[in-house]
Parts: structure tokens; C-alpha cells; sequence
């Protein structure tokens, strides 16, 4: 079950390595006209404004629901350390308390990785 689902994770990633493979040798689309830039820059925006009208909460919604929606990445990421990490308090299967050692790692570099790469590169 677990391999479906590590699978299914992937298939998604695959396909998008396989377009910037296939983008990367051919070139890519290279507009040929000033009008074709103007045209991809236009279609650029609306894609961005399509992702930004997803994310509106239509209305004035209460401080706290703000707060909420603002908080909930670094919520989940918490987490999903403190369950990590308390698979290795609970009498669970080996393999489960790796999983869960892993996505804690991954949680832990979401929420300090960049912080982390920039005192190192200093």
C-alpha cells in the first residue's frame, strides 16, 4: 500500500520532469513576434490571477479565520514533527518510525531549511 502511494505521489513529478526534459532539448516555446511575447506574458497573467482568485475568501472574514488560513502550513508542519517523533515513543513497526523520522525531517527543513542553508553559507 505504501508503494502505491509513493507512486502515486510520483507519476505527477514525472510527467512535469518529462515536459522540462522534452522543453529543455527543443527549446521551448520562443515566441517569434513582439505581438507572440505580449501574448504569453498576457496568458502568464491570467494564469496567475486564476491562482490568486482560488485563494480569495470573498468577503471580510473574521481576524481569527485570517490568522488560521496565515498559520496553517507552519501548523501541519508542527505537526507532523511531533507525530514523527512520537512514533519513536510508541511501541510501532520499525518501518513506521522511519516514515515518520522522514517526514519529520522533511517538516523540520519546510519550516527551518532556508534558514538553516543561509547561516552555512555565510
Amino acid at each position: 500500500m505504501i508503494i502505491e502511494t509513493i507512486i502515486g505521489a510520483l507519476v505527477p513529478v514525472g510527467v512535469e520532469g518529462i515536459k522540462q526534459l522534452i522543453g529543455k532539448f527543443t527549446g521551448g516555446v520562443k515566441p517569434t513576434t513582439i505581438a507572440e511575447q505580449i501574448q504569453l506574458d498576457q496568458n502568464e497573467i491570467q494564469k496567475l490571477q486564476a491562482l490568486a482568485q482560488l485563494d480569495n475568501p470573498y468577503g471580510q472574514p473574521s481576524q481569527w479565520v485570517v490568522d488560521l488560513r496565515a498559520s496553517s502550513r507552519y501548523l501541519g508542519a508542527l505537526f507532523v514533527i511531533l507525530v514523527g517523533i512520537g512514533t519513536l515513543f510508541l511501541p510501532v513497526q520499525p518501518e513506521i518510525q522511519r516514515i515518520g523520522i522522514e517526514a519529520a525531517n522533511i517538516a523540520f527543513g519546510f519550516l527551518f531549511g532556508t534558514r538553516i542553508m543561509a547561516n552555512l553559507k555565510k
